[in-house]
């Protein structure tokens, strides 16, 4: 069976809006606007929802594969895919913080300690994609967005705002890079998108 909200949410961060925007076109609010997608939804309700979102109610009740393991971008189109090959760049999905959270921290303390370029890349809700860079010789990270929009930010975290001094040695402050690269991750920036309007 189709996930109507899913897709909704899908379809809706696609075009840049919210669901209170959907909502408004549709004269409710958004508590109605999702029980009114759960369990078996009226065909009007579809095509309303389709119809405030400028889409087909096809799209709305389009199938998901159970667990989709990577993303495949074909003609400015983004697809799930459940088994990709091995010529697909594989980019994780992340829907729980701490999940991500455990991945930057580990990726940071590796990065640090390998002394070598690297790069993580993933999908989260609230903006899209991001892709989190380490270069060793500025010994700096740079936490790159794209949001759904189109709209780009990156964000530099440099090893002497982050660093620990011992004598004239300075080290990572590992720790507190992390909880900022994370908190950037997790609405900082996004409210801050918000606030300078763009």
């Amino acid at each position: 069976m189709a996930d109507i909200e899913k897709n909704l949410r899908e379809i809706a961060r696609a075009k840049g809006l919210k669901l209170s925007d959907i909502a408004a076109r549709m004269g409710t609010t958004v508590s109605n606007l999702l029980t009114s997608v759960k369990g078996n939804p009226t065909v009007s309700k579809v095509q309303g929802i389709a119809e405030a979102l400028g889409v087909g109610v096809t799209d709305l009740l389009r199938l998901r594969p159970q667990s989709a393991q990577g993303l495949v971008v074909l003609d400015g189109k983004t697809w799930q895919i459940a088994r990709p090959s091995e010529a697909v760049v594989q980019i994780p999905a992340y829907d729980r913080y701490d999940v991500l959270r455990g991945e930057v921290r580990t990726f940071i303390a590796r990065a640090v300690e390998g002394g070598e370029t690297v790069s993580m890349a993933g999908l989260v809700e609230a903006m899209e994609l991001f892709c989190l860079v380490y270069d060793p010789h500025a010994e700096v990270f740079h936490l790159c967005l794209t949001y759904g929009d189109g709209k780009t930010m990156t964000i530099p975290f440099d090893k002497m705002e982050f660093a620990v001094w011992d004598g004239d040695e300075a080290s990572w402050d590992l720790q507190q890079v992390t909880e900022e690269i994370v908190a950037d991750l997790e609405g900082a920036v996004p409210a801050r998108l918000r606030e300078e309007g763009r």
